[in-house]
């Protein structure tokens, strides 16, 4: 473990954090389920599932960031284009008759006298069918975006084998090498690992249940990214691999491959040993002879014990201990995951963090802490801009798959004028966000004999608040979606 001078404190938490993880205690049959997505089809995925990955619902004014992580993300939206391809509860939130093309708070909420103000708890009403595979990233087939360093970008210049296939380089299916596994595949096959499992749930599937149950827009244009349908199907299947290019090996690289492994309950637990891990872990995590090595399942023969293709290990997040935090003060964050330290030939590999804002810059922050034990803690600087930010465990030129951290704006109030005949207070300051009728935001004063009065609002922008009193107060107070802020009226 390396850590910095002074961060006892946060490495217990730390620590408390990555036993309270559990996620690679058991893998899952017949591959270990702890990196990357499970392998299950998206479209049968529920509500109760996202949220093992997205957060719960969320309370806006809870002080717990983790169950603030939603709502707050979601509110980082307001005041920005709506994406074309989005779906939204009331497009048309003014009611002009034109879809609205920037995010207000009426286009995911509602208001009306009789049932009040919608606060939406269902993911499935704006994120429709397979959310994952509708983006853009997507559709350009740049799955790093998502997934990480586990798979590759067809296009990102990756060494692609061009011959046939062979105890090189392995088959989609039907490996005809020995040993079998227990559901009687060869070896030297994609599927002798990555087979169905015991049919509970959540169900595993095999390889050509999840590739064809991704839900791609226009899905059946999608085919001849992986197979040949020139030369006709061999055992009812066509190819997936030409004479001039591997099609598996457009998203599924050597290197990428030879690259991807867990901890497993081996000793030393806790570290990841490459060559001794247990089966079924990784790809290049057990080499112990026949019938008993990660490289069998690919390559239907022996490869050497040290897995000398293998670097830098492919690092996984799972989790963020504080998705939620406040601009303008430096804040440690604690990522919890897997391979952020590892050994290979007497070379220490070490992950970075990287922080991708939505506009797609980018910064490489040195962590705080690196753990074997799968812990990372980071500095997320003060001066970083409020918006919703993609954070990456970046080792050499592989990374993880991406958490989010949303850094929203502190609530400020820097004048707060009073106009006595129009009985008005204008508010002006920063981190308002908008305001939506029968929600929580809004504001309220206290007159100089104590007396509490709410205001009505006649305009609200984030910069620039105007509310109306019965009675002019001496102070007043903004309740923001992203905090509250307080002042003596002038």
């Amino acid at each position: 473990m390396n850590t910095k001078p002074g961060l006892s404190a946060v490495v217990a938490t730390a620590m408390l954090l990555v036993a309270d993880a559990g996620r690679a205690d058991v893998p899952g049959p017949p591959v270990n389920q702890s990196i990357g997505m499970r392998d299950v089809l998206i479209g049968v995925l529920t509500e109760d599932v996202c949220r093992g990955c997205h957060g719960p619902a969320g309370d806006p004014t809870s002080p717990d960031p983790t169950n603030r992580s939603v709502p707050d993300r979601h509110h980082l939206l307001y005041g920005q284009p709506i994406p074309a391809k989005v779906k939204v509860p009331y497009p048309d939130a003014d009611g002009d008759g034109v879809k609205d093309t920037i995010y207000g708070c009426m286009n995911c909420h509602q208001w009306n006298a009789t049932s009040g103000f919608t606060i939406q708890r269902d993911c499935l009403v704006c994120h429709r069918s397979s959310p994952h595979h509708m983006t853009d990233q997507a559709e350009a087939r740049h799955c790093k975006a998502c997934h990480g360093s586990v798979v590759d970008d067809y296009d990102d210049g990756h060494y692609i084998p061009a011959y046939q296939p062979s105890l090189v380089t392995p088959r989609r299916s039907y490996g005809d090498a020995l040993p079998l596994n227990d559901r009687d595949n060869g070896a030297g096959a994609c599927n002798y690992c990555h087979d169905e499992d015991d049919p509970n749930a959540p169900i595993l599937r095999d390889s050509h249940d999840l590739h064809h149950g991704v839900k791609f827009n226009n899905f059946s244009s999608k085919c001849l990214w992986c197979h040949d349908t020139s030369t006709g199907p061999t055992n009812g299947v066509y190819t997936v691999r030409t004479a001039s290019a591997a099609a598996c090996e457009n998203c599924h690289g050597p290197t990428s491959l030879h690259n991807i492994q867990a901890d497993s309950p081996a000793v030393p637990t806790g570290t990841i040993v490459v060559g001794g891990e247990l089966a079924g872990y990784g790809h290049v995590g057990r080499d112990n002879g026949a019938g008993d090595s990660d490289c069998w399942g690919c390559h239907g023969f022996r490869m050497a014990a040290n897995a000398p293709s293998s670097g830098p290990l492919i690092p996984t997040l799972y989790i963020a201990d504080r998705p939620v935090i406040t601009a303008g003060t430096d804040a440690m964050v604690v990522l919890t995951g897997a391979a952020f330290i590892n050994t290979v030939g007497g070379t220490l590999h070490e992950a970075n963090v990287k922080l991708t804002a939505a506009d797609g810059s980018s910064v490489t922050l040195t962590p705080d802490i690196v753990s074997d034990q799968g812990m990372l803690a980071v500095t997320i600087p003060g001066t970083t801009p409020p918006g919703n930010y993609g954070v990456n465990a970046l080792k050499s030129s592989f990374t993880s798959n991406p958490v989010v951290i949303s850094i929203v704006p502190k609530v400020k109030i820097t004048r707060a004028t009073a106009t006595p005949k129009a009985r008005s207070v204008t508010i002006a300051g920063s981190g308002f966000a908008g305001y939506a009728r029968g929600s929580g935001t809004s504001v309220c004063g206290t007159t100089s004999t104590g007396r509490t009065v709410k205001g009505t609002i006649v305009s609200w922008t984030d910069k620039k608040i105007v509310a109306k009193f019965s009675l002019l107060p001496s102070r007043i107070t903004v309740n923001s979606v992203f905090g509250k802020a307080a002042s003596n009226v002038r």
